[in-house]
């Protein structure tokens, strides 16, 4: 699928190198745009380089940092897994941290998430806008993760007998 420059028709003669050079900051920029950095917290990026003192008192937060710090074996895993995954094994033991780490590590995801709920909603209001049912019900079922299971609900109706 993809050449090797050396290969196509016309060879490769280096000239091009400003103009892909030029492609890639211009891409490189809308991404950044699109997709700022976030600062996180340190707590969720690096969990042993902060002291428990630092977070706020009464939440759990503190305690279940000072145990994190404390498991040698949440050290080996912290090093091994990206943070991502790490918080998501951690979900468990740490619910507390996990739980504000969690939505700060996955900002693309509801991002992406609330495209596609405004995608649908468009789709809907332009196919439904000479129907009077609500747009509310359409876009619930367009939204929705749960897949309706056809076989149950059809065992579940009767079967109309010809009179």
């Amino acid at each position: 699928m993809f050449e090797l420059l050396s290969n196509l028709p016309g060879g490769y003669n280096g000239q091009s190198d400003d103009e892909i050079l030029c492609h890639f900051t211009v891409l490189k920029a809308e991404l950044t745009h699109y997709f700022p950095d976030v600062d996180c917290c340190p707590c969720i990026t690096n969990p042993f380089s902060v002291d428990p003192a630092d977070l706020p008192v009464g939440t759990g937060e503190q305690e279940q940092l000072i145990d994190i710090q404390a498991d040698d074996t949440t050290q080996a895993m912290h090093k091994e897994y990206s943070p991502t995954v790490f918080w998501l094994n951690m979900a468990s033991s740490y619910p507390t941290l996990a739980g504000r780490a969690t939505p700060q590590l996955l900002i693309f995801p509801s991002t992406w998430e609330c495209e596609q709920g405004f995608s649908s909603m468009m789709n809907i209001k332009t196919k439904s806008r000479n129907r009077l049912t609500s747009p509310g019900h359409y876009f619930r079922c367009a939204v929705s993760k749960v897949v309706p299971r056809i076989d149950r609900l059809v065992e579940g109706k009767q079967i109309q007998i010809a009179h």
